[in-house]
């Protein structure tokens, strides 16, 4: 019995020893490569007209509100209009008003539809040059090393695991400096 409780015992341990070395995991700053590829720019700079597209647009109903608000109050003003046509001028309003939010509502979710049009093609040519990196390096996974909110999930790694540079190489893109420390 005991012979066959140490035989399985030195199995079990031969087999997380060999496993425990070929499971490898690097790590990277998603984000980081993202929006150092050379196509960023550009797509800012697209996203920023359509966002201004959108705006005038909205800009340009707020000031038919606005100018229906001054008529509505110049009417309001004279002695011998009914209350039939306040009623109407402010039914009027109101419409332009909930035309308004909802267009708003809208234009917020095409600006972000357009930002994800234009972002996901970057994010998935990076996520290829991750997936090659991992594979030519023989890690089990690559996991990403900040959150969106700038916190880290790696809390300690080795230098030797951390794979940025060898993306940047894949992706033929030039790695930024790192900031420098103290803000100088």
């Amino acid at each position: 019995m005991n012979r066959k409780l140490l035989l399985a015992t030195s199995l079990f341990l031969m087999a997380m020893t060999a496993w425990s070395q070929e499971f490898k995991i690097g790590y990277t700053n998603l984000d980081a490569i993202v929006f150092s590829m050379p196509e960023i720019p550009q797509i800012n700079a697209d996203l920023q007209v359509y966002q201004k597209q959108l705006g005038s647009q909205i800009e340009s109903k707020q000031k038919t509100i606005d100018a229906k608000i001054a008529e509505y109050q110049k009417l309001a003003q004279q002695p011998t209009v009914s209350p039939t046509v306040m009623q109407e001028k402010e039914t009027e309003i109101m419409k332009l008003q909930t035309d308004l939010q909802n267009f708003t509502q809208k234009a917020d979710e095409s600006l972000g539809n357009k930002s994800g049009n234009l972002f996901n093609p970057i994010y998935a040519k990076v996520q290829n040059a991750i997936e090659e990196v991992r594979v030519e390096k023989g890690y089990s996974m690559i996991i990403n090393a900040s959150t969106e909110g700038g916190g880290g999930i790696v809390l300690a790694a080795r230098d030797e695991d951390n794979v940025t540079k060898a993306v940047f190489e894949k992706l033929g893109v030039p790695m930024p400096a790192p900031p420098k420390e103290g803000g100088n």
